[in-house]
């Protein structure tokens, strides 16, 4: 269940809409080390508040019609949490739940804290008003990153034949996290540990329904290889995703330039693709889907930000993958053959994932448990 604040024009309370929050409040990843900052609804109509460790830091209101976001008390100085993260935790909650909104503007006092996110591009100069655009918003490193990256210096080095740039040591541990206001829970991604996920990695690559795609059933020492050789790979990267801190599939993140794809197409450098195999049976369908699809592309995207477009290679008959890499971004180029199977060449382009808010999946239809529709669906033209 949901809460839903209403958000009334000042002049016209014909105007009014709901701006929609959870009732358990949003928790951003903006603190990745530390207890994150929780966005949820006020006292008062179309009001917000933050709490940090359960001690209220920021409040404030949305008003319409003109969508305008006004800070009541942002008091950062006397906690050990930035200004900067409580303003990305409030865009993030509302943009995230409530994403009609085309962009909001933003009252702030403290000039020094204006001047840092122009500089970072979290707001922009619009004559004389400061506004937050989900397309630039969504760029954002820092609330599901939990960190701003470097761009790795650009070496280019040779590979079986591929130039391509030299490839950043590998990440540790958690990378990314997300909530997902329709599952009202958190999304997760870390990088594989040998240990910790071996046993359920085993028994997802075992599954008849896996196995038919993947073609890697073994016992658990193949698997440790398996996962052990990924992570040693400069190429690739493999992940696990979470639901609410359980484990449901494997994500493999590769550099495409000097993969088995490079040669098939004109490939930059910083292209990205990735392989998926879903080991729970709980995690599949329309609503888990629209969760982790989206979100693995926004982190490549965010990983690094020379990344421009991100590949795929389904099967070419696997028509359930491709309606719902269709409905993500995904252009079909043209079929390929690999000498272990005939694939269609899939690209997502970083202008059309942010432009077109694809992080935001069209659910509708979908309803929760007070017959509204579901938070964070953007309806978009069947055409």
């Amino acid at each position: 269940m949901d809460a839903s604040v209403a958000m009334r024009s000042e002049t016209m309370a014909s105007q009014s809409f709901d701006l929609r929050l959870p009732a358990a409040g949003v928790a951003s990843h903006a603190l990745a080390c530390g207890q994150p900052l929780l966005v949820s609804h006020g006292l008062m109509s179309g009001s917000f508040r933050v709490e940090y460790h359960g001690v209220e830091v920021a409040s404030g209101n949305l008003s319409g019609p003109a969508d305008v976001l006004v800070f009541d008390t942002l008091s950062a100085a006397t906690v050990a949490v930035a200004a900067d993260d409580i303003v990305n935790a409030v865009l993030e909650a509302i943009l995230t739940c409530n994403p009609q909104l085309g962009c909001v503007e933003v009252k702030l006092a403290d000039d020094s804290l204006v001047r840092r996110l122009l500089n970072l591009g979290v707001i922009e100069q619009g004559g004389d008003r400061l506004i937050a655009r989900p397309e630039s918003f969504f760029q954002q490193t820092k609330p599901w990153l939990g960190s701003i990256p470097h761009a790795y210096p650009e070496v280019p080095i040779l590979t079986n034949g591929a130039l391509h740039p030299q490839r950043p040591p590998k990440p540790t541990g958690r990378v990314y996290n997300r909530f997902i206001p329709w599952l009202n829970t958190q999304l997760g991604f870390h990088v594989a540990d040998v240990e910790a996920d071996l046993e359920h990695f085993h028994r997802w690559m075992n599954d008849p329904r896996v196995a038919a795609i993947w073609e890697d059933s073994g016992d658990l020492a193949y698997h440790r290889d398996f996962i052990a050789g990924r992570l040693a790979d400069p190429r690739t990267l493999p992940v696990i995703g979470t639901f609410g801190g359980i484990p449901f599939g494997y994500f493999e993140l590769y550099w495409a330039k000097e993969d088995r794809i490079g040669p098939h197409f004109d490939a930059d450098g910083y292209d990205r693709g990735w392989h998926v195999a879903i080991g729970e049976d709980d995690f599949r369908g329309k609503t888990f889907v629209s969760a982790w699809l989206p979100s693995l592309m926004h982190y490549m995207f965010l990983a690094d930000p020379r990344t421009r477009r991100i590949v795929g290679e389904p099967i070419h008959h696997h028509s359930q993958q491709i309606r719902n890499l269709d409905r993500s971004g995904f252009a079909k180029i043209k079929h390929i053959q690999f000498p272990h199977k005939k694939a269609l060449l899939v690209m997502l382009l970083r202008e059309r994932f942010f432009m077109d808010r694809l992080l935001s999946p069209d659910l509708s239809g979908l309803t929760d448990g007070d017959g509204l529709p579901v938070l964070g669906s953007l309806a978009r033209d069947a055409a």
